[in-house]
């Protein structure tokens, strides 16, 4: 899936239209930061680290980086809260952040 593709994706999971470009590239960062944990993550047991060929994250790991970008993008200013107690209204997120959902999806090579 290429970069476009999964930023459609990302985009139709935000509610965010197609055609408003304005975060784009923005959500690009995201999903190169998340391709970068996912990797680290997955060889940070490997002697060498990532393999010079492995330029992109795993088919399998595709729609992870996805979501991970949704979580991380939908959290911006919250960064740091586990729970959130405003006017009697209570939140409490599943995943802090974008790396702890990674870390919780993706398995490490060994």
């Amino acid at each position: 899936m290429t970069n476009e593709e999964k930023l459609q994706i990302v985009k139709i999971k935000l509610d965010i239209p197609l055609t408003d470009t304005s975060c784009d590239s923005e959500l690009l960062v995201y999903l190169n930061f998340a391709k970068c944990e996912i990797l680290n993550w997955m060889y940070i047991n490997k002697r060498g680290g990532i393999p010079d060929d492995v330029t992109d994250v795993p088919t399998r790991y595709e729609m992870t980086q996805v979501e991970a970008v949704v979580v991380g993008f939908s959290k911006r200013g919250a960064e740091g809260e586990k729970i959130h107690n405003e006017n009697g209204i209570n939140r409490t997120f599943k995943h802090t952040d974008m790396i702890e959902y990674i870390h919780a999806n993706v398995f490490q090579l060994v």
